[in-house]
């Protein structure tokens, strides 16, 4: 991907144009943009910013996304959502996602085994994860 700088001080307004060569490309550029998605909720359509939430934890055939107001209830496989979500968003377990922005630390529990800490909450960390984690960690340094 090539990036363009141009500074104009007569613009109005930013602009910003994408040029590529497929539509599915086109909205993986858009997503790093945009920072909501669009949900259908058990309680109807949502619309929410990906900062907001903190993690993301599937229960049978629904997830639940944990924000700091709210938690709301969608049905939904967990691949389908991690693929919405983007690149912040990473697989800690079977059943959990977490916002990778808000990951503090990952640390042994005596209860729990691994977990994450995602904004002052513990989200279960399988072992099998644990090493894309701290590749993950190492990159972001």
């Amino acid at each position: 991907m090539k990036i363009f700088k141009k500074i104009d001080p007569h613009l109005g307004e930013t602009e910003i144009t994408v040029k590529t060569w497929s539509e599915e490309e086109y909205k993986k550029v858009f997503q790093v943009f945009d920072n909501r998605i669009k949900l259908e909720t058990k309680d109807g359509l949502r619309i929410v910013k990906r900062s907001e939430l903190i993690y993301v934890e599937a229960l049978r055939n629904y997830l639940d996304l944990h924000t700091e107001k709210e938690t709301l209830t969608v049905r939904l496989p967990l691949y389908k959502l991690k693929r919405l979500l983007g690149s912040d968003f990473i697989q800690v377990s079977r059943s959990y996602l977490i916002n990778f922005q808000l990951l503090t630390s990952v640390e042994a529990d005596v209860f729990n085994g691994m977990i994450a800490r995602v904004s002052g909450l513990k989200v279960p960390v399988s072992q099998g994860y644990l090493k894309e984690i701290y590749k993950r960690m190492e990159e972001e340094l």
